[in-house]
């Protein structure tokens, strides 16, 4: 039900912001696009995929909403830059999130396989974004 609040939430303040440039209040606060917001960078060696997240400020990603899959089957990641801060977050309590930076490595088990990555992040003024999915 809290996902939901905030699924609501991001489609109500994505759709003000392209409403228009004359609200004083969405020009001081324009809400990026995900993709935007959470710059996402993968490279794929054979033996590790390194995954970073250049993160704007002013936005944030979970910690516990990063998952890689490969074939349906999720994956261990392992931290290489980034580090995590609590915050209090109202839907969820207390929670790790990442802010700035963040880059992790991927034990490559298969060179012939799907990998799915999952991430999800908010907007400090409490606009949060619907899980996002890149494939690889």
């Amino acid at each position: 039900m809290k996902r939901l609040i905030y699924i609501y939430t991001l489609f109500f303040f994505s759709s003000l912001s392209f409403a228009g440039d004359d609200n004083g209040f969405l020009q001081e606060n324009k809400i990026l696009p995900a993709d935007e917001a959470f710059k996402i960078n993968v490279m794929n060696d054979g033996n590790e995929i390194i995954i970073k997240w250049d993160i704007k400020e002013k936005y944030y990603l979970y910690a516990d909403s990063i998952k890689i899959k490969q074939n349906e089957n999720p994956l261990e990641h392992k931290l290489l830059i980034g580090s995590k801060n609590e915050i209090e977050d109202e839907f969820f309590g207390k929670t790790d999130i990442f802010k700035n930076i963040l880059k992790i490595s991927v034990t490559a088990k298969s060179n012939s396989t799907e990998y799915e990555i999952l991430y999800q992040g908010c907007a400090e003024v409490g606009v949060c974004y619907p899980i996002q999915r890149y494939l690889l």
